[in-house]
């Protein structure tokens, strides 16, 4: 799979890999990556 790094997808990636993000910030890292997955895979 290609590795995203930086931009909107990228952090957000990283946001749902790092164990100190709020529930908040990796719901909405979620449905990023999500909307990605859906458009772009």
């Amino acid at each position: 799979m290609t590795k995203h790094s930086g931009g909107k997808v990228g952090k957000a990636g990283k946001a749902l890999g790092t164990k100190g993000t709020s529930k908040k910030e990796k719901s909405k890292a979620g449905k990023i990556l999500k909307k990605h997955q859906d458009t772009k895979h």
